[in-house]
């Protein structure tokens, strides 16, 4: 008796078929799960942002209502000398340990070329006159807004993503991802407000792909724009500098 078999196995044609199939589906599944990636990086950045405004606000709570404004010394309330354009962001956060905060990891933001270092939690011992382990170099990504106090205008930035090196009126940002200023792309930016909320703003200007910026909201002019002196449009002034990060 002549018994017919059939082959269950896949012919060459249908294999190829199958493939095709997958690889459709993963060029339309990778872009979105990328975008998620990123998107739930902003919001960690983001957290970080508003712990890093938490802290700074209990900070001026003991202090007058004012936020860090005065280079790293023995004391605050008798330190000499206030924050300068050379300073950085380093210094003004320097303030909040160990009393406010007690772990370098929030200043730290994921594949910033301003932070290449990971965290290493050695801190300056208490009453340290300077800044020498606590938030060294490489160890922040975020800018500071000086001169400012918990009763300023809610809407004024006060922490942010740094933007690219250089320039003290507007903070602008790259799409090279891998320049400083550019972690996301040039596309968005998170923004920390004097009120302690916080925002994943999208970049102005995108044609400019060198130098996009987050412009103030319903204004044509940078949200850090600090050369406005507008008496009917009062904003941040001369006096509110923006400190980027001391990196290597």
């Amino acid at each position: 008796m002549k018994i017919n078999r059939t082959s269950s196995a896949f012919t060459l044609i249908e294999l190829l078929v199958v493939i095709a199939i997958i690889a459709v589906l993963a060029s339309i599944a990778l872009p979105a799960f990328t975008a998620v990636q990123e998107r739930g990086k902003q919001t960690k950045d983001m957290s970080n942002g508003k712990q890093i405004a938490l802290a700074l606000k209990q900070f001026a709570t003991d202090h007058n209502g004012t936020f860090p404004n005065k280079e790293p010394a023995a004391d605050y309330d008798t330190a000499p000398n206030a924050l300068a354009a050379g300073d950085h962001s380093n210094d003004a956060f320097w303030w909040l340990f160990p009393n406010y905060v007690t772990s370098e990891d929030i200043f730290s933001v994921g594949g910033s070329a301003w932070c290449p270092n990971p965290p290493d939690n050695k801190l300056d011992a208490p009453g340290s006159n300077q800044r020498t382990l606590t938030l060294g170099q490489g160890e922040c990504g975020y800018t500071y807004i000086t001169a400012l106090n918990d009763t300023a205008n809610p809407q004024f930035p006060l922490v942010t993503d740094a933007g690219n090196p250089g320039g003290n009126v507007d903070q602008t940002y790259t799409n090279v991802q891998s320049s400083k200023g550019g972690i996301w792309k040039g596309k968005k930016a998170v923004m920390i407000f004097v009120d302690g909320s916080g925002q994943v703003m999208v970049c102005n200007n995108q044609a400019n792909q060198v130098q996009t910026a987050v412009n103030r909201a319903g204004h044509p002019y940078n949200i850090t724009n600090n050369a406005q002196n507008d008496p009917n449009d009062p904003w941040l002034t001369a006096a509110n500098l923006r400190l980027q990060p001391d990196t290597p």
